[in-house]
């Protein structure tokens, strides 16, 4: 079972970007990731992380536009990664850090966890398997709750779920 929080990371006129807290954790799961890989040696990871980082900034700036993100999950949810483009690389000595989110629209982002993929696709590490299989629960109680008439842009920050898996 999750208890799943909303922390506002980045609230600007054109987007409200917010991190996904679990379990009454300190922080937040985008909290953890950069925990994890901002102090990394490694260059190629260091260029994932600023590109991650860079697209975050663009978002707040521009917009959450369906253009800066890479489609990940099933057609029927909102799960997807950034950044959308990564550099080509040695799979075998070099990963591509991918950072998972829920894009609700263009003016509403709900960032989880990530990491590195080392493989082909999300679904055959077991890390990024759970990342993303959670976000795809969360958007499932969503979308829902959405169709229950709930606005989420405006009672995100209220919010409060449990998903049971």
């Amino acid at each position: 079972m999750w208890k799943v929080e909303f922390v506002p990371l980045i609230l600007s006129e054109t987007t409200d970007i917010y991190a996904i807290k679990l379990n009454d954790s300190v922080h937040s799961e985008f909290s953890d990731f950069m925990s994890t890989f901002k102090e990394s040696t490694d260059p190629y990871l260091r260029q994932d992380l600023d590109r991650i980082l860079s697209s975050i900034e663009n978002i707040s700036q521009n917009g959450a536009l369906e253009n800066f993100f890479r489609i990940e999950g099933h057609f029927s949810d909102r799960v997807c990664a950034i950044p959308l483009l990564v550099a080509h690389r040695n799979k075998r000595t070099h990963g591509s850090l991918r950072l998972y989110c829920i894009r609700v629209s263009d003016s509403l982002l709900l960032i989880g966890g990530g990491g590195v993929k080392n493989s082909r696709t999300y679904n055959t590490d077991p890390i990024l398997s759970g990342k993303v299989s959670l976000l795809q629960s969360i958007d499932k109680r969503l979308l829902k709750l959405e169709s229950e008439g709930m606005d989420l842009y405006n009672e995100i920050m209220n919010l409060t779920l449990i998903i049971e898996e």
